[in-house]
């Protein structure tokens, strides 16, 4: 009897407590200026660049003649 009546109420804790914590939803007052993504794309672009020429140098152990 105790063990359902423990059951009972942790199942009755799990299922109600997050629906007590829920907030209704407010928009948000802030607004961003749009900003440009140049810094981002000129990082993108050096590391890309970086990783081709790192992959496609002549390897120094090569025995090509």
């Amino acid at each position: 009897m105790i063990r359902k009546a423990l059951y009972f109420l942790t199942g009755l804790l799990l299922a109600v407590g997050p629906a007590l914590a829920q907030k209704p939803y407010e928009a948000p007052t802030y607004s961003f200026k749009p900003r440009s993504t140049i810094r981002e794309w000129g990082i993108g672009a050096g590391f890309l660049i970086g990783c081709l020429v790192v992959a496609f140098k002549p390897s120094k152990r090569s025995n090509l003649k």
